[in-house]
Parts: structure tokens; C-alpha cells; sequence
């Protein structure tokens, strides 16, 4: 179990949400293509949490999820899990993240809501709500905020750069249909 690195989840396909997004718009929902979806971003999000928690100081065991198994601050030389053997340089295991798009950066709280709410959602309204919610967080500049994100989530998890992921969620079509089902959605949420 020495040098065993984190397997990551990689980021949504854009074809996937293209689907995705067109057969909502048709009204047949591709239920299998959103349960993989909405699992893959759910997988990504808490990969998205570890990265973050390990650059706060906490590193999590790939292997047998353990807390505290090293800390990358001060960067010990190795990291080690006294539950599985489980141990890496800090080097490495800082390498496995490095260009993979894992950083939070002010969207911590926009990762934590999607990993609290998307296991919770029922239908496949709801379901598909906490996609979009995520996808579109801070689709916008906010520079005006330095405590918050500069750039799209979307990068975090679509496959692409980020003016090609700003380029397809800016393509990505909001429907009357798709606007009329939130809006009913978030009445219905209201009237409780």
C-alpha cells in the first residue's frame, strides 16, 4: 500500500450535459444519464472537499478514508496511516492534484451544499435543480468580492478549459419548459 495515490474523479463530459440537458428539454429526462451524472459531480465535489481539507492541513487516507493521517503543513515527509499502512511522500500525493481543476477556491460552500443536498433530492426535478445550481454557481465575475470565486465552478467539473467550459455553459439552453419546471418547483418549496 506504499505510494498508492488518490484516484480522482474526473470531470463531466460536456457531451453528457448536453444530453442531459436536451432530453429534459424534450420532457423525457434520461433518468440514467442524470443518476450518473449527478453521482459523478457528487464524487468530484467531495474529491473537490479532500483537496481542500488536505491544503488545510488534514490529509484523509485514500485507502481506508482515515482522518489525520499527515499533514501537508509544515510538509512532513511523508505521509502515513497507522490504521492501513497506507504512506506517500507529501510530494507525491500533492502531485496527484496539481492541474486536476480540485481546488475550491471561495466556492467551499458551493461544494458542501451539493454533497449535503444532491443525496437528499428525490424526485428527478429536484435532482436535476441541484445539478444546475452547482453548474451555474458563480457563472459570473465577482471581482468586486475578493472572499469569493473570480471564475465558474463549471471548470471544477466539466471537462475543458475555462473559456471552453464558460463557452459551453453559456450555450447551454435554458428552455421555457426547464424555466417553467424550477419556477414551479421553487413555488411549491415557498408554499411549506
Amino acid at each position: 500500500m506504499h505510494n498508492v495515490l488518490p484516484q480522482w474523479t474526473p470531470r463531466v463530459p460536456k457531451w453528457k450535459l448536453r444530453r442531459l440537458y436536451e432530453s429534459d428539454a424534450e420532457g423525457i429526462l434520461d433518468t440514467e444519464l442524470l443518476a450518473d451524472i449527478g453521482m459523478t459531480l457528487l464524487l468530484r465535489c467531495e474529491d473537490i472537499l479532500t483537496v481542500q481539507q488536505a491544503q488545510m492541513g488534514e490529509v484523509v487516507c485514500p485507502v481506508c478514508r482515515s482522518q489525520g493521517v499527515g499533514s501537508l503543513l509544515p510538509r512532513a515527509e511523508k505521509l502515513h496511516c497507522p490504521l492501513c499502512g497506507w504512506s506517500v511522500s507529501w510530494r507525491s500525493y500533492r502531485q496527484s492534484y496539481r492541474r486536476q481543476q480540485l481546488n475550491a477556491g471561495g466556492a467551499v460552500e458551493t461544494f458542501r451544499a451539493y454533497v449535503k443536498q444532491f443525496p437528499k433530492a428525490k424526485s428527478d426535478l429536484e435532482k436535476m435543480q441541484a445539478i444546475d445550481r452547482l453548474i451555474h454557481e458563480f457563472h459570473y465575475s465577482l471581482r468586486q468580492q475578493p472572499d469569493q470565486p473570480t471564475r465558474s465552478v463549471g471548470v471544477n467539473l466539466i471537462e475543458g478549459n475555462l473559456s471552453s467550459v464558460m463557452e459551453f455553459l453559456e450555450g447551454l439552453s435554458y428552455n421555457a419548459a426547464w424555466e417553467a419546471k424550477v419556477q414551479v418547483a421553487s413555488l411549491a418549496g415557498s408554499v411549506r
